[in-house]
Order: structure tokens, then C-alpha cells, then sequence
């Protein structure tokens, strides 16, 4: 082979390694083109799914708190429905203490049977008594349901007309002392029903000072709300 040949084939040889090795690298190219777009979309799917979940999971937290708000006014109605229950039993209640004459006696008949719960016309009172742990003595009426007990000061402070807390309202003595007279004759009430009692006992607690001091009032006042139903 001439010199002129081995020239053309040295020339050639490179030229067909340099067209390798720019095939090789447009595929390295590619290549890495193809997994650039992989991971951005990838990236790009994974982006969608986080701002699924952010909807979803903001979702459920306005369900919630849809639910926690419609439960508050649902407890809201309910305390208002109690409310106004309750009211209106107080004041059937005060209607018939007002008009039960807390006696034996009286005739009932299919068509009027307002002895039961208005008192009948006897002597002897429709009542039972019972001596409290203390030494008190509660009377409730067997018609219409009203319990005496001692009154207890915190009970008679008014505001507007209505029952409120000491720190709230004004003290009136003048209904402390109707209380008082009306529980005192409750408790003379004459009847052959038997008064029943506890166990009696003393309490005792102790004042700003440090003193042991007899402890009834303290009872009366923590039992002042309850009644003989």
C-alpha cells in the first residue's frame, strides 16, 4: 500500500471515529433529555398529588368544623329549649304552691281531681317531714310537691326582679323574713304522717382566723339548691 492510501485510510478511520463519538454523545444527549423530562414530570405529578391532599385534607377540616359549629348551635337550641322548659315548670309550679292549701281531705272525682295537687279541706296537713344530717328539719307537701327548708341568704339578692348571684344583685331582708315566717310554720304544720330522720351529726369548719367554728351554715349552703322530690 502507497503512502497515499495509508494517508486517506488514517483519514478515514478518524473520520469515522469522530462521527462515533458525535453519535455517542447526541445519544448521551438524548438520553439525559429523556430522563430530565422523567423527573420533571415526576416532580410535576408529585406537586399535583401534594395539592390533591392540601384540598382534600382542607376538606375534611371545614366538615369538621362545620360539624363542631352545627353541634354548638345544636347545644346552643337545646339549653335555650331547656331553659325555657324549666322556666315554665317554676312558674307552674309557684301557680299551684299559691293555690295548694297543703291539707288532707278534699273529694276527687273523674271530672275534678284538683285535690290531688290543689289540697284538701282537713285539719291535719297532707305533708311529711324529715330531719336532715344537720339537725334540719325539711317539710314537703304530698299535693302539690313544694319543699320548706331554712332559707339561706345567698338565695334572696334580686336584680330586675329575678334571683342572682350575691355579687350581682341586692340583698332583700324583707323576702329573707317572709321566708323565714313561712318555713317556721311549715314546721308546725300538724300531721299524723311520722317524721323521718338521719343520722344526726355536727360539722365544723374553719374561718379566715384559723378558728373552728360550727359548720351549719356552710351545709345549708351547699344542699340549699335540693328539695324533697
Amino acid at each position: 500500500m502507497s503512502k497515499a492510501e495509508d494517508l486517506v485510510k488514517n483519514v478515514s478511520e478518524k473520520v469515522e471515529k469522530n462521527e462515533t463519538a458525535t453519535e455517542e454523545l447526541a445519544r448521551i444527549q438524548l438520553e439525559s433529555a429523556r430522563l430530565q423530562k422523567k423527573l420533571l414530570e415526576a416532580d410535576l405529578e408529585a406537586k399535583e398529588l401534594e395539592q390533591q391532599e392540601r384540598q382534600f385534607n382542607l376538606k375534611d377540616l371545614k366538615g369538621r368544623l362545620a360539624d363542631r359549629q352545627l353541634k354548638e348551635v345544636q347545644a346552643q337550641q337545646k339549653r335555650e329549649a331547656q331553659g325555657r322548659t324549666f322556666a315554665q315548670e317554676e312558674t307552674t309550679d309557684r301557680v299551684n304552691f299559691a293555690a295548694c292549701s297543703h291539707r288532707k281531705g278534699g273529694i276527687v272525682s273523674p271530672r275534678d281531681m284538683r285535690a290531688l295537687t290543689r289540697g284538701g279541706d282537713e285539719d291535719q296537713y297532707s305533708v311529711i317531714k324529715h330531719q336532715m344530717i344537720n339537725g334540719d328539719i325539711w317539710v314537703r307537701c304530698l299535693r302539690c310537691r313544694k319543699t320548706w327548708t331554712p332559707p339561706v341568704k345567698s338565695n334572696f339578692y334580686f336584680r330586675d326582679g329575678k334571683v342572682v348571684a350575691p355579687k350581682d344583685g341586692v340583698f332583700s331582708q324583707e323576702k329573707f323574713d317572709a321566708a323565714v315566717a313561712e318555713y317556721k310554720r311549715a314546721v308546725q304544720f300538724p300531721t299524723r304522717n311520722v317524721m323521718s330522720g338521719s343520722v344526726q351529726c355536727r360539722f365544723f369548719t374553719v374561718n379566715e382566723a384559723g378558728q373552728e367554728i360550727d359548720g351549719a351554715a356552710q351545709y345549708r349552703e351547699n344542699v340549699k339548691d335540693s328539695n324533697l322530690r
